[in-house]
């Protein structure tokens, strides 16, 4: 969706890792807040 930015961790979901997935919310977090500066540096 456009103009929507998310970031976090899937609920329900079974990883071969187990436990957090705190590199997969830090990375989407980061990814989200690169979407956002983006956009914002368009709008301007």
């Amino acid at each position: 969706m456009p103009h929507v930015f998310a970031a976090g961790e899937m609920l329900d979901w079974e990883a071969p890792t187990g436990g957090y997935l705190l590199t997969g919310c830090l990375s989407s977090g980061r990814k989200a807040g690169q979407g956002a500066l983006a956009y914002l540096a368009k709008a301007r």
